[in-house]
């Protein structure tokens, strides 16, 4: 079937993308300064920090599921517009919130917002891109959204924490206006007039088969060692580089800035490496391996100096590039009928694999030191990840006007 307009599609994922990882970093680079704001004391910046950062997880656990059903259900459209909605009102009142209990309840609920955003612009611009073409859409989309990380990791170390989540709900607002020149993907409306929606983003399709199954799994794990980076190592950078014996301490705001640009680059460059290689799965593993090298790197040399420190992050984030050509491979391994109900909830069950994670190295941390914990975090996030790349399907060439 073919496919026009998906212009405006990339431009309204891209800039969804961009916002959508602009906040998720900026909740780590005012970790300390907006929990102290909100009445955290010192001693417990730590603990609140990880269950700051679980609860915006947990938010977009759940939302990863209801966006992704309702994508399905309701159309691809229905989800760009109601998660940046209830993303951006909720970011606006996170700057206002007089307490910690509300700061947490309201990153929950943007949690949930903000998890509709990637994997319903993916499934969009996957549905609308002509086939031979259709790596190249997500590589785009992915290097805007971390130009979106960039600027928060900038924001967040220049101006107050109010003022960084003010500006992440007013972004999310005019991004809303913006979406109005969007068009609905042709597969999605051409399964509407023949498929109940009983039939669309019907969880019992997914689950109820071995073979879904264990894709699906092998999707979420093989995103374990980019949170592992961005939730445990980035996040918790002064704990660990004290622990390595690092003085002056890092800056978490310069480690998230050199990651994200790396990382830029990684998305769009393993986007056009898999379009040369004409394979999805044989970029992902070239970039996984090099990503478990510098891994290897940072414990054994990263405390050397700061420059070594920041040249790894942005090494890594090259490296961890693989994770856009990943949820584009999700995207074609499923059919019409959920396609949108797996990669939005398989990008958040990935994006919340940061709640194991962070659990396993807080409970570690205290017998072992930081660095010794996250390091054996890492070994084990890496070991799925390879397992899971066993388990993916060669999609490169896979036509999507197909039903599960």
């Amino acid at each position: 079937m073919k496919q026009h307009g998906y212009i405006p599609g990339i431009v309204a994922a891209s800039l969804g993308f961009f916002v959508d990882l602009y906040d998720i970093i900026i909740v780590s680079v005012v970790r300390r300064s907006s929990l102290l704001g909100v009445g955290v004391p010192e001693s417990e910046l730590l603990s609140k920090g990880v269950l700051l950062l679980n609860a915006q997880m947990l938010g977009m656990l759940i939302g990863g599921f209801f966006w992704g059903i309702l994508g399905d259900k309701r159309g691809r459209l229905s989800v760009l517009f109601g998660s940046i909605f209830l993303y951006s009102i909720t970011t606006l009142a996170t700057a206002y919130a007089p307490n910690y209990a509300m700061f947490l309840a309201l990153r929950f609920l943007a949690g949930i917002g903000l998890a509709g955003e990637l994997g319903a612009g993916i499934t969009l611009v996957s549905e609308q891109m002509p086939q031979q073409k259709r790596g190249l859409g997500p590589a785009i989309i992915g290097s805007c959204g971390m130009l979106g990380a960039l600027m928060g990791a900038w924001v967040g170390g220049r101006y107050s924490w109010q003022f960084t989540y003010q500006l992440g709900g007013l972004m999310g607002f005019a991004l809303l206006l913006l979406r109005l020149s969007v068009l609905e993907s042709g597969l999605f409306e051409a399964i509407k007039k023949t498929q109940q929606a009983s039939m669309r983003g019907n969880l019992a399709i997914l689950f109820g088969h071995p073979h879904h199954r264990r894709r699906y799994l092998a999707v979420i794990l093989m995103g374990f060692p980019g949170w592992f980076v961005n939730g445990i190592v980035m996040t918790f950078t002064p704990e660990i580089a004290q622990s390595m014996g690092m003085s002056p301490v890092p800056s978490v705001a310069t480690v998230f800035t050199m990651f994200f640009l790396g990382f830029t680059f990684g998305d769009f460059s393993c986007g056009l490496v898999s379009q040369w290689l004409q394979s999805r799965k044989q970029a992902i593993l070239l970039y996984l391996s090099v990503f478990s090298l510098l891994t290897v790197a940072y414990f054994a040399v990263g405390r050397l100096s700061l420059q070594v420190y920041y040249a790894l992050f942005l090494l890594m984030g090259v490296s961890v590039g693989y994770t856009i050509v990943l949820l584009t491979n999700a995207a074609e391994m499923f059919g019409t009928n959920i396609r949108s109900t797996v990669t939005t909830s398989a990008l958040n069950l990935l994006r919340a694999s940061v709640i194991p994670q962070s659990l396993f190295f807080s409970a570690l941390t205290p017998a072992v030191g930081a660095a010794a914990a996250a390091a054996i975090t890492g070994v084990c996030s890496l070991g799925l990840a390879f397992w899971a790349f066993n388990q993916l399907e060669e999609t490169f060439h896979k036509n999507l006007d197909f039903l599960d």
